[in-house]
């Protein structure tokens, strides 16, 4: 019987324990909608600045603009998830064929109006009570300018000009666009095809299918492109590979890149990297790299050419199959030494490399 009542005892105090832990963690969740429409053309523009939730943009063949906005806010006390809603308003703003929206919240203490996350009691909002989401319906060719933080940007139907920053977010592109200037922070980029693409990249990740003209500044990110006609690279500890690529030139600091097929150019400056060509499609191609302490791999199979090399205390390593191998030592006590060579039959294609320390290594 003793044993009986412990157990019994220790159920109610666990189940007592249970029902005092989900009411302290419960939250009252209440919400409002708002939604206006504008008339807008395809030459118009939309200017979206949202934190703490996601925008979905959608384009469609109507001269003017339809926004839903949603917001939900939670709280332990129904008063005060109440009172924190009923302060949340949009800022809508709209003038000649341009729209911008924004929002504030009114504070408690005055009739003045303060931004709702610069100027809001820290006591009085947290961000993981409060959900922003937007639904956008706009022209298909109407410039967006998007600003989100701590939440997704979802793009459909809509091949206008892009300009996003987001951050702790993604990005999430479905059509073809001409033009776009994206900076990234802790989030995901994925694209079908951008014609011409300026991407900042910080801490994330970034997988396009085609560009033709790519300007890249990434650092500490994961980068997968298809196919690339020209890419503008300044990369500081990044993982990069890319499927297909015309020319290359930039700088690559504590990087790994991977360049599958080769059709065109290089011309990068390296430091601590690991670059690694895969195969080279041009017979014409110029690779022209200044190193120090990298890791070049180059595979020259059917890619007749000219090679040369001055490196300070670096290693060379060609195949046996390279005629009219030159070796000088330039400067005996800083090891510096020039190397030449030659590949194939009618040789056109060129490879120059310069710098200090760092392994090359050319191979079929």
């Amino acid at each position: 019987m003793k044993i009986m009542d412990t157990f019994c005892k220790k159920g109610l105090i666990l189940a007592l324990a249970i029902f005092v832990s989900q009411a302290i963690t419960a939250q009252i969740e209440v919400s409002k909608q708002v939604t206006e429409t504008y008339s807008m053309t395809n030459a118009g523009e939309l200017h979206l600045e949202n934190k703490y939730g996601n925008i979905n943009l959608f384009g469609w063949d109507k001269d003017e603009v339809s926004i839903v906005i949603d917001i939900v806010v939670n709280h332990k006390k129904k008063d005060n998830a109440q009172d924190l809603l009923k302060r949340m308003n949009p800022v809508i703003k709209d003038g000649d064929d341009y729209v911008s929206i924004n929002y504030e919240i009114a504070e408690k203490s005055s009739g003045f109006f303060g931004n709702l996350f610069e100027k809001a009691n820290p006591f009085d909002f947290d961000r993981s009570n409060v959900q922003i989401d937007y639904t956008i319906y706009l022209p298909v060719q109407a410039e967006i300018d998007v600003t989100n933080k701590f939440g997704d940007v979802l793009i459909e139907d809509w091949t206008g000009k892009l300009k996003a920053n987001v951050t702790h977010g993604d990005i999430w592109i479905s059509e073809n666009l001409t033009k776009a200037d994206i900076e990234m922070g802790y989030g995901k980029l994925r694209a079908r095809s951008i014609d011409y693409a300026s991407i900042g990249l910080k801490n994330g990740s970034l997988d396009m299918e085609t560009t033709k003209n790519l300007r890249l500044n990434s650092s500490g990110s994961n980068i997968y492109v298809d196919s690339v006609t020209s890419l503008e690279v300044y990369s500081n500890k990044d993982e990069i590979e890319i499927e297909t690529i015309g020319a290359v030139y930039g700088n690559l600091k504590y990087t790994n890149m991977v360049l599958s097929r080769l059709d065109k150019d290089i011309d990068l400056t390296m430091k601590i990297a690991d670059f690694r060509v895969s195969q080279v499609l041009n017979p014409q191609a110029d690779i022209a790299i200044k190193q120090e302490s990298s890791e070049i791999v180059l595979d020259v199979t059917n890619f007749p050419l000219h090679f040369d090399a001055i490196l300070e205390q670096g290693v060379v390593r060609l195949p046996k199959s390279f005629e009219n191998v030159d070796s000088k030592m330039l400067d005996k006590g800083k090891r510096i030494r020039e190397i030449s060579a030659t590949y194939g039959k009618n040789p056109q294609g060129k490879i120059s490399i310069s710098g200090k320390k760092g392994v090359v290594l050319l191979k079929e």
